[in-house]
């Protein structure tokens, strides 16, 4: 079966503020383990949605955040969309194809609205969702192949905005993180509409046909853990 969208779960533990301050500025600075960008007037990186905008703020929040109890200093989600289908998207839908970065933003948002969501708490007056503070990066890099590979690196502390609840990340949490990943990738990219149109076309009709089309990379440009 194809793998609708790649997503994982790392942690640093806690106390490793060298670690986490090798990933935050590779993931600032860095497309992937070649492509540098330079410190002055590089393009801004971080979309802040609580923890920070730079490295600096984001790792002192973090540092804020850290939950001694379960070893976590904070946690990074990988989201990847299947390059092999983002790419055929240029022939199928070029204005989708143009927008693919806002479409990646908004992969990312629904993706985190998701995990605040399921570990809400039920209250009289209703549901309250996890309020949890996150920074995100989006790297598009061209594989070996010379095919972008779009996605997305998530930031998280430990714990939420108070320090009173641990953002845990357990097996069945990794699964449910995936399968939403794969249902919004599926709905913001139109991806069924993409297969579709591959399968109508005769192999070799195009550059991007399944005779020609490069072999997708699971090797994701990412600091090692």
């Amino acid at each position: 079966m194809t793998m609708r969208c790649f997503t994982n779960w790392y942690y640093i533990p806690a106390g490793n503020y060298g670690k986490a301050r090798g990933l935050l500025t590779y993931l600032q600075y860095r497309d992937d383990r070649d492509a540098h960008i330079p410190r002055a007037g590089g393009p801004e990186r971080w979309v802040d949605c609580g923890l920070g905008s730079n490295w600096r703020e984001i790792l002192d929040n973090a540092a804020e955040l850290e939950n001694r109890r379960t070893n976590t200093l904070l946690r990074s989600l990988v989201i990847r969309p299947p390059q092999e289908d983002i790419a055929r998207l240029e022939q199928v839908d070029p204005e989708r194809w143009a927008e693919r970065r806002e479409l990646m933003h908004e992969l990312v948002q629904q993706v985190m609205h998701a995990e605040m969501e399921r570990r809400g708490i039920e209250w009289p007056g209703g549901r309250q969702p996890m309020d949890l503070p996150y920074s995100y990066v989006i790297h598009a890099p061209d594989d070996k192949n010379g095919v972008e590979s779009l996605h997305a690196h998530v930031i998280t502390p430990a714990m939420d905005r108070d320090g009173e609840r641990p953002f845990n990340i357990y097996p069945k949490d990794v699964q449910l993180t995936r399968q939403v990943a794969e249902r919004e990738t599926e709905r913001l990219f139109e991806l069924e509409r993409v297969r579709e149109r591959q399968q109508e076309q005769e192999p070799g009709r195009d550059g991007l046909s399944d005779a020609k089309m490069p072999s997708p990379s699971l090797e994701i440009g990412f600091y090692d853990l």
